[in-house]
């Protein structure tokens, strides 16, 4: 990504609208001597709209966006990479698209998003920051849109994600080899009440209504057909700790049960997992999904289900 890439495009629309707008201005001063209008309030809006204009021509965009990329991924397994940025009037920034891929794999991105605006805040820019920022981007035929704050005395995330299509999402790949079909929704709310983000608390809901897995293999691990109506999962964060308060997927062959907690850490994926599960068959599975189903490690219980403790990381859970 270059700033020689959207200069001239950028450029021939910001001195036209300079053109545009300094005939206004120029109009509005030949009135002001006539003594139609003030001169203070004429030569204010000049100064604004000029202030407007230079900021946006001259802003090192580009540069920005690179340092800030390298620094949210120095020392993770992920690395970024951006295309096509832009400023516009209104000081927002725009990426055509942004691309997140792990270190260690090749081939498909972890994350593809394409549309992305940030919008800072006016009242934080005339305070020297452009926080609480809100973004907004496509994902895989869905939207995110937010509000973030990553100051420790401001921390705050307000996000939300809409309609993703998990048939559309490539990055999970390495791990899952099969179809995959359901729509994503999904809500955080987290505030640091002044006191950071170790100190947040908020609310975690994520809704996946009609996940299916079909010919797929796990780990090489070949899994059956598995076609779920209603997933979901609620869980509320305090103090450094994600509690998951309910863990539901009702499903035509198998329903799943489950709680538990994690202390989040940096790298998340070092993040120290406890989580229970009950998996139960349905009636009337075929004997293959129900011999499969016994064969979990864990306890027996009515009905054939199966109770499963993980534990471990997020980045490395073991079964037991």
């Amino acid at each position: 990504m270059t700033a020689d890439a959207v200069t001239p495009s950028a450029g021939a629309r910001l001195a036209a609208w300079a053109r545009d707008a300094g005939v206004a201005v120029r109009a509005g001063l030949e009135r002001v001597a006539r003594g139609e209008r003030r001169p203070v309030l004429f030569y204010g809006l000049y100064t604004v709209v000029l202030f407007v204009v230079f900021l946006t021509a001259t802003f090192p965009s580009d540069l920005v966006v690179q340092r800030a990329l390298q620094a949210a991924t120095a020392g993770t397994a992920f690395r970024a990479e951006a295309a096509g940025g832009r400023v516009g009037w209104t000081l927002a920034y725009a990426l055509e698209s942004l691309r997140i891929d792990a270190r260690a794999l090749d081939g498909d991105p972890v994350l593809q998003a394409e549309g992305l605006r940030f919008a800072p805040s006016w009242w934080g820019l005339l305070r020297g920051t452009p926080y609480p920022l809100g973004i907004t981007a496509s994902l895989y035929g869905g939207t995110l849109r937010g509000t973030v704050d990553p100051r420790p005395a401001g921390f705050r995330i307000d996000a939300r994600l809409d309609d993703v299509d998990l048939a559309r999402y490539t990055g999970l790949r390495p791990l899952v080899d099969g179809r995959l079909r359901g729509r994503v929704q999904a809500a955080v709310k987290l505030d640091g009440g002044g006191r950071g983000p170790a100190a947040a608390g908020g609310d975690v809901e994520l809704r996946i209504p009609g996940l299916a897995i079909e010919s797929a293999k796990i780990r090489g691990i070949t899994v059956p057909d598995l076609h779920f109506g209603d997933v979901h999962l609620i869980g509320t964060v305090k103090n450094g700790r994600f509690e998951i308060t309910e863990l539901v997927a009702n499903g035509d062959e198998v329903t799943m049960r489950g709680d538990g907690n994690m202390l989040i850490r940096a790298p998340l994926d070092t993040s120290p997992l406890v989580l229970n599960l009950t998996v139960t068959p349905a009636a009337g599975v075929p004997d293959g999904l129900r011999l499969a189903v016994n064969l979990l490690p864990g306890a027996t219980g009515e009905g054939g289900a199966k109770r499963i403790g993980i534990v471990g990381t997020l980045g490395r859970p073991s079964v037991r």
